[in-house]
């Protein structure tokens, strides 16, 4: 019971985070039309003189991604590969070392990620999904050490009591949030959701390294 009442007022407070960002990007919007127009913005087509890059609307979709450093990492990551790889375009709102917590509660990170939603939109196309990485650096580096017990102590190993706490409640509620918030945000702009694709973590495997 007390965890479908979470589960709900998680899911509030993400309508209630993104209502606010939309709010916010609307100013936007109409600040960034007032500066087009007062620009006499006119679309040119000389792409094809000034780039070398072969023109072409070619693509099998567009992703948005909103994560950590599955999709920000120096020289490769999972983004790159789904573009170089398998024809997608991707926009991504991802930065290596967020976690779960800032994508759900922090107005900075959703604001950039309506803002890829309109970027994309403005194009004239709907992206096929949103992909979203969280979790890790919430229970990494240093943050680790808070779910074991000492060593050398009569209880060491897993505070079952602090991983329950942080994976089952608080990492649980950002996702809930944010997955809320996500939702809220594609059918405020597109009329519908938008499919979201979430990866996991398998078991570590011992290999003698440490």
């Amino acid at each position: 019971m007390a965890k479908k009442q979470s589960t709900y007022r998680a899911i509030a407070i993400g309508k209630a985070l993104a209502a606010a960002t939309l709010k916010r990007r609307a100013q936007a919007v109409e600040k960034r039309q007032r500066a087009l127009a007062k620009a006499k913005v006119k679309v040119e087509g000389t792409a094809r003189e000034v780039s070398k890059v072969p023109i072409t609307h070619a693509s099998v979709g567009v992703l948005i991604a909103e994560g950590d450093s599955w999709f920000d990492y120096p020289f490769h990551d999972i983004l790159s590969d789904l573009e170089d790889s398998y024809g997608f375009d991707v926009e991504s709102a991802a930065h290596r070392g967020d976690t779960v917590e800032d994508m759900a509660y922090s107005d900075g990170q959703l604001d950039d990620f309506a803002r890829r939603v309109e970027k994309v939109l403005r194009t004239g196309v709907e992206p096929r999904a949103v992909l979203l990485s969280g979790g890790g650096n919430d229970v990494a580096g240093d943050e680790f050490a808070m779910l074991l017990n000492h060593a050398t102590s009569s209880i060491a190993g897993l505070n079952q009591s602090i991983v329950t706490g942080i994976i089952d409640q608080r990492i649980r509620d950002a996702y809930v949030t944010i997955l809320s918030a996500i939702t809220e945000i594609c059918k405020a702009h597109l009329g519908h959701p938008v499919p979201i694709v979430i990866h996991g973590y398998d078991y570590p495997v011992p290999d003698g390294r440490g």
